[in-house]
């Protein structure tokens, strides 16, 4: 099975369930690591994963290319309806579960508004429509280990 839909199959059994101490680091290191993929400590080294870092998941990708498996990095990351809604994501890391049309992303996080078990959430990526998205966010495709 490709590490991708290792990845999905392996986060998807714990939805409900809080994965160490419930960081949203946590919960991707601990996913990589358990699917057979590279994680951020073996990609950046356990000097350059800080509790601030903007960490890296595999190779960068694109949000055209981005795929079921994918890690999202965001960082400063901000969603608003013209109704007033929004979400926030200062600083936060989440597996991707599904890929919808423009930009609309279904992902698997924890660590959100006081929850530390891993949830299912949809966040958007392009602006219009009433929508206005803000922030920074990178796309990895993670590396299966040798």
């Amino acid at each position: 099975m490709p590490v991708n839909q290792t990845i999905v199959a392996w986060i998807t059994t714990r939805v409900g369930t809080q994965i160490g101490n419930g960081e949203c680091w946590t919960m991707v290191e601990t996913t990589l690591r358990e699917s057979g993929a590279r994680t951020s400590n073996s990609i950046m080294g356990a000097s350059g994963v800080t509790a601030n870092a903007d960490y890296v998941w595999g190779t960068p990708t694109t949000l055209a290319n981005l795929a079921p498996g994918d890690i999202i990095q965001m960082r400063n990351y901000r969603y608003s309806e013209s109704d007033g809604a929004y979400q926030t994501r200062p600083h936060h890391s989440a597996i991707v579960e599904a890929v919808w049309a423009d930009g609309v992303i279904d992902v698997f996080e924890c660590n959100v508004n006081g929850s530390r078990r891993v949830h299912q959430k949809t966040l958007n990526f392009l602006s219009g429509d009433g929508i206005s998205v803000s922030g920074r966010w990178w796309f990895y495709r993670p590396i299966p280990r040798p």
